[in-house]
Parts: C-alpha cells; sequence; structure tokens
C-alpha cells in the first residue's frame, strides 16, 4: 500500500487496519509520518513542539 497516495481519512482506515493486526501504535505513526508531507510527529516537549509546528508550518508556506 502506498502511504503517500492516501487521503487523510484513509490513513485513519490504514492506522485501525493496522492496530488490529496487533502492530504497535508508535511503530505504524512512524511509518505514516515518514512517508508522508502532511503528518508529523510532535515532541511531548511543548518547547520543542512548538517549534516542530513552526517549521512544519514554514515547510508548508514553501511547497
Amino acid at each position: 500500500m502506498n502511504l503517500k497516495d492516501l487521503k487523510t481519512e484513509d490513513i485513519k482506515n490504514y492506522i485501525q487496519a493496522e492496530r488490529e493486526k496487533g502492530r504497535d501504535m508508535r511503530e505504524i505513526v512512524k511509518e505514516v509520518a515518514a512517508n508522508r508531507d502532511d503528518f508529523t510527529i510532535l515532541s511531548h516537549d511543548l518547547e520543542i513542539s512548538e517549534r516542530q509546528v513552526i517549521e512544519s508550518v514554514k515547510r508548508q508556506q514553501k511547497s
């Protein structure tokens, strides 16, 4: 399955299907984020996550 071609709502279904297969949620989310430009994994640290959001927005504006 090519994750780059899926619509956002299909990603949710993909994650759900993979969870039902017994895969770890973190592993699935990392896979999705690695294959898509419109998904970003944010840190639990507030300062770091704020920087990540800003960097992500800047990347989207350049596109």
